[in-house]
């Protein structure tokens, strides 16, 4: 006999449990769950069925299963399907426990040792973005900016990817004043944005979001460059950006380059993890 979820699977192992250990019929749960997230009117069970991968009857016994226990409910109107109580309940959990420091943390080390350059994360804080934590390379690269280092908007690529993604009311103010020709506090000074239109910022701007990438080539600091990435939280917002950054001549800050790429997958994967999808 072969071995489903509903019986022995052959190597001693108990009902329902797989060759790595997990249980197939929690597996199948699973499916039929992811099925329901990400929806805005209630799913009828023909599409549950088909996005979980699976034959209708055998989604609708672990929907009425979830139904009992609060995981999804049945819409009296028109008898489709959405996450229930006890699912918006774990969700709110999950979000509350989520940091994107502490996310993000782990993958600047291994950004840092799979690349060898220095990588940081940056924040939105009260004077714009913020670095606050590096992990350093041994090289004889020197980083000007420490935990703490706010970085313009218009000429930083941290600051670029902050700009092209929050909304107008939250970088308004700090874009007219770089433009203007002044600084963000413990910024470098730089008079490249003071040449800037507004034209030119929304390009800016606009290219950093089709590429989900922004670059700098010393605007900040001479003989620096930079490429960035953005870290968005479950409701597609940026919370925080990651940043390679080394010497000119040797990092490769081309948007489809070995550096940009490797970025961009980990930036994506510490989205995920802040739920994002």
């Amino acid at each position: 006999m072969n071995p489903t979820e509903d019986s022995p699977n052959g190597n001693g192992a108990s009902p329902g449990e797989d060759d790595a250990g997990g249980v197939q019929a929690v597996d199948t749960a699973v499916r039929v769950l992811s099925a329901l997230i990400d929806t805005g009117a209630p799913l009828m069970l023909k599409t549950v069925a088909e996005r979980a991968e699976m034959q209708p009857p055998k989604a609708h016994r672990y929907l009425v299963s979830f139904c009992r226990n609060g995981l999804a409910e049945r819409d009296a109107a028109s008898g489709g399907y959405r996450l229930g109580p006890l699912a918006v309940r774990m969700g709110l959990a999950a979000l509350r426990r989520l940091n994107v420091v502490q996310a993000a943390s782990p993958t600047l080390g291994e950004l840092r040792d799979e690349l060898g350059f220095t990588v940081g994360l940056a924040v939105w804080g009260a004077a714009g973005p913020t670095f606050v934590r590096f992990e350093e390379t041994n090289d004889a690269l020197i980083i000007s900016g420490r935990p703490g280092s706010v970085m313009p908007l218009l000429t930083s690529s941290t600051g670029r990817v902050f700009g092209a993604y929050l909304p107008p009311s939250v970088t308004a103010s700090l874009i007219q004043r770089e433009m203007a020709g002044s600084q963000h506090p413990g910024a470098t000074p730089t008079r490249i944005a003071s040449t800037m239109s507004k034209a030119d910022v929304e390009a800016l701007f606009e290219d950093v979001r089709r590429h989900k990438l922004a670059r700098v080539l010393g605007d900040v600091n001479p003989g620096l460059h930079g490429v960035s990435a953005p870290i968005f939280d479950h409701a597609g917002a940026v919370v925080g950006v990651i940043t390679v950054m080394g010497s000119a001549g040797l990092i490769d800050t081309r948007l489809d380059g070995p550096v940009a790429s490797t970025l961009a997958a980990r930036a994506e994967e510490v989205s995920r993890r802040m739920g994002w999808a």
